[in-house]
């Protein structure tokens, strides 16, 4: 009798550790509230089929909110670089920083991160969120091009290889009255988010570590932009009355808000101008109507409604200033819709296709093994897209596809309630990015097992 009930006594403790287990493979999107800062759980089986389980990782990193919280480096980034980088600072596996900020050039970006992070990044694994406007180059090079933004997004723009190209401050300088309670100066060039230097939470990294230690080319030194000249002397001629942009003899053809404007007054009032004159903000909407005059193009870096940075709560993004400006826009055109908008920036497509030609491409550079694919496929086991906001980061990802997986943390925009979103429901939450390679590294190693079974 003892023995049996010494048996059925067994019996129930190996069903209810089966029952542990099993409950432990399913929770894998985080912790309990009570225990987020302790336990980091991971499943033991894959919770998606990959296309190419033998193939490395990859890994798309947001910056605001995953990597630095306004001017401060959170310390878990700096633990998360180490993790994907050899003791002599090589990546081991390919890299590229996506962020739906701005308004410095690719190799200023990397300057900066090499920086922040203590270890080396090339401008090649930076996408900005105007990043893929470089693909306008070939149709709008010699076209006129009305850029909006704070930064260095005229100087941006130039390097593009946009040469027909001005500003709205340098259209504000040039026609005072269109905007007569602006006050930013000329030369105000304010800095656009994440382009600030931030202080490191913990320890600062050792920018002697930055140097030489990629496959890929180190990135130049980037000087500062120069301060914009007088506007009108021979030397540097206003773009407007001198060279005739926004003019009628050559009218705007498309407006690109490369990054959040630094003066919303101004910059709604102006591309409304420029929107309803088809190019010409001094020209009447009855006018262009008359002349015939095609419609602009009006192009937004990023959809963005919210942004973190160290106040407690998110911030407006360029998202909003779009919503204003369209919503103006409506109601001052017995609701009309201008004729071309487009977003760029996450969620949107572009960002990602371009990721993944930047990653294929430094995976190749790092030596590493890239299995057959059917053509279309990347031979990756996993696109691990790490980032804070569900409406940009979570969507882009799960709406890219595979090999793509959306990977959520805490330290940013999304704070609950619950351990995930429930809109924009990620592949993976944690609570950090060190948490989150920890569980892409973890989920590579049992696409690999299980592909072996």
């Amino acid at each position: 009798m003892a023995q049996r009930q010494s048996g059925k006594l067994l019996l129930r403790r190996a069903a209810s550790l089966a029952q542990q287990l099993l409950q432990q493979q399913q929770h894998v999107t985080g912790c309990t509230a009570a225990a987020a800062t302790q336990c980091r759980t991971f499943s033991s089986k894959p919770l998606w089929a990959s296309p190419c389980p033998h193939g490395p990782p990859a890994f798309a990193f947001d910056i605001d909110g995953v990597l630095v919280r306004g001017k401060h480096v959170l310390p878990w980034a700096l633990e998360a670089m180490k993790k994907l980088t050899t003791p002599g600072g090589q990546w081991r596996y390919p890299v590229v920083f996506m962020t739906n900020g701005g308004g410095v050039t690719e190799g200023r970006k990397a300057e900066q991160l090499s920086n922040w992070l203590g270890v080396p990044v090339a401008p090649e694994q930076v996408i900005l969120a105007h990043t893929p406007m470089r693909d306008l180059v070939p149709e709008l090079a010699q076209r006129p091009v009305l850029v909006s933004g704070r930064g260095d997004v005229l100087q941006v723009a130039r390097s593009y290889g946009f040469q027909r190209v001005l500003h709205t401050r340098e259209l504000a300088a040039a026609l005072p009255t269109a905007a007569p309670f602006a006050k930013y100066p000329l030369q105000a060039a304010g800095t656009e988010r994440g382009s600030s230097t931030p202080a490191v939470a913990s320890a600062a990294p050792d920018a002697s570590d930055t140097a030489g230690t990629a496959p890929f080319a180190s990135p130049a030194r980037a000087g500062a932009a120069p301060a914009p000249a007088t506007h009108g002397s021979a030397a540097h001629p206003c773009p407007v009355r001198d060279l005739g942009l926004a003019t009628e003899a050559a009218p705007i053809d498309t407006i690109l808000v490369m990054t959040d404007p630094d003066d919303w007054y101004r910059d709604s009032q102006l591309l409304y101008d420029v929107l309803t004159g088809a190019g010409v903000p001094t020209r009447s909407p009855a006018s262009a109507a008359a002349a015939g005059a095609p419609p602009v193009k009006l192009i937004f870096s990023n959809p963005d409604l919210l942004w973190a940075n160290e106040f407690p709560r998110s911030r407006f993004g360029q998202g909003a200033f779009a919503h204003m400006l369209l919503s103006i826009y409506s109601r001052l055109t017995a609701g009309a819709r201008p004729h071309h908008v487009t977003y760029y920036g996450k969620p949107n497509p572009q960002p990602y296709r371009l990721a993944e030609r930047l990653l294929l491409s430094q995976a190749q550079q790092l030596g590493l093994h890239l299995p057959q694919v059917a053509p279309g496929e990347l031979p990756f086991s996993g696109i691990y897209a790490v980032g804070d906001n569900p409406a940009a980061d979570v969507r882009g990802a799960n709406q890219a596809g595979g090999p793509w997986v959306s990977v959520l943390v805490r330290t940013g925009v999304f704070q609950g309630p619950g351990p995930n979103c429930d809109v924009d429901t990620a592949r993976v939450a944690v609570d950090d990015v060190a948490a989150a390679v920890d569980a892409a590294l973890h989920h590579t190693r049992n696409l690999r097992w299980h592909s072996m079974r």
